[in-house]
């Protein structure tokens, strides 16, 4: 699946109070350099675990015509989006979980991970911004259709930031939690899913709302 979404993140309205910013459980770093960031969390019967996209490839198209939305919402306003996540460029820290990882994601046939925003709206609740995103999730060939929220502030430097987390289930997207050892190892079926990326849209840089429409 390939998927649009606005790439909208927060961060911080100052650089110095990032470090301790909490977004949906989520405690987002001090971005000296911003770059967008995906990361899920989980947990087995053993240890909890991060496993971290050093990949992550985003677009979107300025809806350039839509002045009263811009005007309305505070955000250039958003056509189309999409991110994709290689499933290989996931990172766990372990090489034998990253294969197990890309074993059960079925990365051979199924080698991204996308999100393709359908709709959107921003809820301004006084400071903030929260976008309730409309958005096709697809993970190891199965969509699903999801609702994510995420949060826009600014940082020192005027850069427009969206955060937010959401957990799901992996067996709706068809995955079994993987067991290992004889049932030793057991993951939990739910992780949560975050992300930090910047609000940044152009016209599909990468190609990627192109491919989604095919």
């Amino acid at each position: 699946m390939l998927s649009y979404r606005p790439t909208l993140f927060a961060l911080c309205i100052s650089l110095a109070a990032c470090a301790n910013q909490t977004r949906f459980g989520s405690v987002y770093p001090v971005a000296s350099e911003l770059q967008d960031q995906v990361w899920f969390t989980g947990s087995s019967n053993i240890r909890d675990f991060t496993c971290s996209a050093r990949q992550v490839n985003v677009s979107a198209e300025a809806a350039l015509e839509d002045f009263a939305r811009t005007r309305s919402d505070g955000l250039p306003a958003v056509k189309r989006a999409a991110l994709e996540v290689p499933v290989r460029s996931l990172d766990c820290g372990i090489g034998l979980q990253n294969a197990h990882l890309f074993e059960t994601l079925r990365a051979t046939t199924h080698p991204s991970i996308t999100f393709v925003l359908s709709d959107y709206v921003v809820e301004n609740s006084g400071a903030d911004r929260v976008v309730r995103m409309n958005a096709v999730l697809r993970i190891a060939g199965v969509e699903r259709n999801v609702v994510i929220h995420g949060k826009v502030l600014r940082t020192g430097n005027g850069q427009l930031m969206l955060a937010g987390d959401r957990e799901i289930d992996v067996r709706d997207f068809g995955v079994e939690p993987p067991k290992r050892f004889f049932g030793l190892l057991r993951v939990k079926k739910e992780v949560t899913v975050h992300f930090l990326v910047a609000v940044r849209p152009l016209i599909d840089p990468l190609g990627i709302l192109t491919a989604s429409l095919q």
